[in-house]
């Protein structure tokens, strides 16, 4: 099978958000898969002279087909006038592929788009109706027009996001194939690195995704408050960005240590010896860092949002994210008893061994043949 897979190399860049290693592992593993015959496309500013991916990016080394203009230009274009057809760049091909929400017009080949999450088109979160995301949901609503009338083939990452595809843009389940997402086998490994303000006198709880207002960052402020008072030795560990809002509000409270950026093999030293992982998101697609922290052995204490609970399973604890209370009782009872923190532990392990990445590019593969 011929593929040329569209890369949007800024996502895989430093600090790959869960669609960017997403994009990094299913194109890499396309390249190592027998039989697959594949081409990349990149835009013009994001690949050297040599068509070869810059040295900070886990694709270093791999070779692109160079498309002619700046990726937000290029993509800009495909989206409102359906052209240039990429087919001039990928060759004879039997599948042009984008890991993210992207259009891309073809002439022959036909179309696989993934899509992440229908965030933008969900009505009933706390911000919707907010002129912010309504031109959001704007901008989204003309890519995904094109995608849902040209796609051959739509991939989604959780039976969550493929029922909100079905539900909110009338997308007919034949069309549509579920590929999941993976985590990185570092995080099943013993690593001994650690992070300032992860101490391994002092307990903690590690939040994963930063303060934002989508990640739940009131929750968190909320929860780490009670933890100060219920749990005075405990620190609260944030990585990730936070929204300045949220960063500001957080320097008043005395238990939050933030970490912004923190490198994979680090985040999984530190997820290894918390007491626990408290993910409060109020959407997600998928959930990534809920993987990450069980694949290290953090119980996870979780809200219940859009694919959280698919993801975990019984493996964790599904809680009311709006009742700090429970959130910290929770923690109270993980920080004491070493038996429910072994039990979570090992369900954490097991759960996340189904999700490998080499698994998702045989999904891949499969859907493409069969459509």
């Amino acid at each position: 099978m011929r593929i040329a897979a569209y890369a949007q190399l800024h996502r895989g860049m430093i600090m790959p958000t869960g669609v960017g290693q997403h994009l990094i592992h299913m194109i890499m593993g396309l390249q190592r898969k027998p039989g697959i015959d594949l081409r990349i496309l990149a835009s013009h500013d994001q690949w050297d002279d040599q068509g070869r991916g810059r040295a900070s990016c886990p694709m270093a080394g791999m070779v692109a087909r160079r498309l002619p203009l700046d990726r937000r230009w290029l993509e800009l274009i495909w989206e409102h006038l359906n052209l240039p057809k990429v087919d001039r760049w990928s060759g004879e091909v039997d599948w042009v592929y984008s890991p993210t929400e992207v259009y891309i017009p073809t002439r022959r080949p036909r179309l696989a788009v993934t899509v992440h999450d229908l965030h933008a088109f969900e009505p009933n979160l706390p911000w919707s109706q907010t002129a912010e995301h309504r031109a959001f949901r704007n901008r989204w609503a003309r890519m995904m027009k094109r995608i849902v009338a040209h796609a051959s083939c739509i991939l989604t990452v959780s039976e969550f996001t493929r029922d909100r595809l079905l539900d909110l843009l009338q997308v007919a389940s034949e069309r549509v194939a579920i590929v999941g997402n993976g985590v990185d086998p570092l995080y099943f490994e013993d690593l001994s690195e650690t992070e300032p303000g992860a101490r391994q006198d002092q307990p903690y709880i590690v939040v994963v995704g930063g303060l934002t207002r989508r990640k739940g960052g009131d929750r968190v402020l909320r929860v780490a408050q009670e933890v100060s008072r219920e749990l005075p030795s405990m620190r609260v560990l944030v990585a990730g960005h936070n929204e300045p809002h949220f960063q500001a509000a957080a320097a008043t409270v005395s238990n939050i240590v933030l970490l912004r950026y923190v490198p994979s093999r680090t985040l999984a030293s530190i997820l290894r010896n918390a007491v626990a992982a408290v993910l409060l998101s109020r959407y997600e697609g998928f959930g990534i860092p809920v993987l990450e922290a069980m694949a290290s052995g953090a119980p996870v204490i979780s809200s219940r949002a859009g694919a959280i609970p698919e993801v975990m399973g019984d493996a964790g604890l599904l809680l009311d994210a709006d009742n700090p209370g429970e959130i910290v009782s929770a923690i109270k009872w993980l920080s004491t008893d070493a038996s429910a923190r072994a039990t979570y532990r090992s369900l954490g392990k097991a759960r996340a061994q189904r999700y490998r990445w080499e698994r998702c590019v045989d999904r891949l593969v499969e859907a493409l043949q069969n459509h």
